[in-house]
């Protein structure tokens, strides 16, 4: 699941070795790298940020807001299943007209991100932050991608995995509140069947 792939455990030693090994290419090439550098390097090193890392985050944003938005159906069906009524003790504590996103997914590394993509790309992820209260200390994503950090790439990631925590936590909370009244049902039911 993508989720489980977010990387938000990057390092200062990380960028170091990004920064040693294309130090190494620029002055003496691609072929001065030994074979386990070269694979290192051109799998796609934590230090860096690039396309991969654009797309798994873009792809972590479909996932979870496409999650938020089926949320409702999957338990007005499971309500409806288990013969409980619509009640406003089933609202969820967001409504989905809230979320606005329109990842992109398809980054190439030859792909240089515009103005306009990169506020888009920042966007999608404080539109999901805003939509689930989450812990304090969770980060807020910056408004530019200028002067990135290590730090700032771990935050960006962070972000997405503590909204989609605290979507886990929103819906295993439904399915009980339910559950629970899938219960209460049964128990009625049972009560007034002895009675008779």
């Amino acid at each position: 699941m993508i989720i489980d792939e977010l990387i938000f455990d990057r390092t200062a030693d990380d960028v170091e070795r990004v920064k040693v090994l294309k130090d190494q290419i620029m002055s003496e090439g691609l072929d001065s790298l030994t074979p386990s550098e070269k694979a290192e390097y051109l799998a796609g090193m934590k230090g860096a940020y690039n396309a991969t890392d654009m797309n798994r985050v873009g792809t972590a944003v479909q996932y979870i807001a496409q999650r938020m938005i089926q949320l409702p159906i999957d338990l007005q069906t499971y309500r409806e299943n288990n013969g409980v009524g619509e009640d406003h003790i089933f609202d969820l504590p967001y409504d989905t007209a809230d979320i606005v996103v329109n990842p992109k997914t398809d980054w190439s590394v030859s792909d240089i991100p515009t103005v306009t993509q990169i506020k888009t790309y920042l966007g999608n992820i404080s539109n999901l932050r805003s939509i689930l209260t989450l812990p304090s200390g969770t980060p807020s994503p910056p408004s530019t991608l200028n002067g990135m950090t290590y730090t700032t790439a771990n935050n960006l990631e962070r972000i997405l995995w503590v909204v989609y925590q605290a979507l886990l936590q929103v819906e295993s909370e439904a399915y009980d509140l339910i559950d629970r009244a899938i219960l209460d049902r049964w128990h009625s039911d049972e009560f007034y069947a002895n009675e008779i």
